[in-house]
């Protein structure tokens, strides 16, 4: 038996597995039911109709520098809804998660690391996320003084994710190596903007291939996949994404150590981490 079997448990099929593992990245179609969908929405359009205050860049555009104006946002981007509404600590996206994670990685101690909420809002083409690797944005190994990376990121689809509104798009196997490719801010420097991007190489292989998602279903990606997602072409329909990440607890515990908590206000270094080199010590 597979899928939803009870109200805390979704059992993932061997296969499920072994996708994830070769390609990235795999998508768990009915992960959550339209009530507990609905749940999760109202918290998350709290968050973007202000309601539910965030400070400084926790609160941002992921697809243009600091300091445009609300209005003028593209993709609304909070990061750590559970630190700023603690009330929505422990929801069910939270519970039926960190049963999945533990069949994907069955040898590790995964914990949760960080979560976000994202919306492309209509009508924004350029609300893009430029493709990367997810350990371009995390302190290496070295920085943390550790040496495994594991990460599961599930992205639940509160509205339907298509082509038309900027679904997922990544680089299957593009991961396999365990190598971080170079990237190179959006913006003239992370202080500016934080996006990050890397440019498709078709000599190493790179085929794109695009992953829908429909409302109560998910992703789940690893950290060196290179994905990234086009723009929202609807006129009238949003993409709200709710992203929850687990790493390992050696790993988060590192993070800590060097005070970077996925807030875009930690005063860690974005460019290099460099300075976790003093600050674990």
């Amino acid at each position: 038996m597979s899928g939803r079997i009870s109200s805390d448990s979704y059992v993932l099929t061997e296969e499920q597995i072994k996708t994830f593992h070769r390609d990235g990245l795999v998508t768990l179609h009915d992960v959550l039911t339209e009530d507990e969908v609905a749940e999760i929405a109202d918290v998350f359009d709290k968050f973007m109709n202000r309601e539910i205050h965030v400070p400084g860049k926790d609160f941002c555009d992921m697809s243009k520098p600091f300091g445009i104006p609300f209005e003028e946002w593209s993709i609304v981007n909070c990061m750590l809804p559970t630190r700023y509404h603690p009330p929505f600590q422990n929801n069910i996206f939270e519970r039926i998660t960190s049963v999945i994670v533990r069949q994907i990685h069955p040898s590790i101690e995964m914990c949760k690391d960080y979560d976000q909420f994202l919306n492309k809002r209509p009508g924004k083409s350029d609300a893009v996320f430029a493709w990367h690797q997810d350990m371009g944005y995390w302190p290496n190994p070295k920085a943390l003084g550790v040496e495994e990376t594991a990460t599961c990121t599930f992205s639940l689809a509160i509205d339907d994710s298509t082509e038309e509104n900027g679904c997922l798009r990544y680089v299957p196997g593009s991961g396999l190596s365990r190598k971080l490719r170079q990237h190179a801010p959006l913006a003239s420097s992370r202080d500016e903007g934080h996006a990050l991007t890397i440019e498709l190489d078709e000599s190493k292989g790179d085929v794109e291939k695009l992953a829908p998602c429909q409302r109560g279903s998910i992703t789940v990606h690893d950290e060196f996949v290179i994905h990234g997602s086009s723009g929202n072409k609807c006129p009238d329909r949003q993409r709200r994404t709710y992203v929850l990440a687990y790493r390992p607890r050696t790993v988060v515990n590192a993070e800590r150590k060097i005070g970077f908590t996925h807030s875009h206000n930690d005063e860690v270094n974005w460019d290099t981490f460099n300075d976790g080199e003093e600050r674990k010590k």
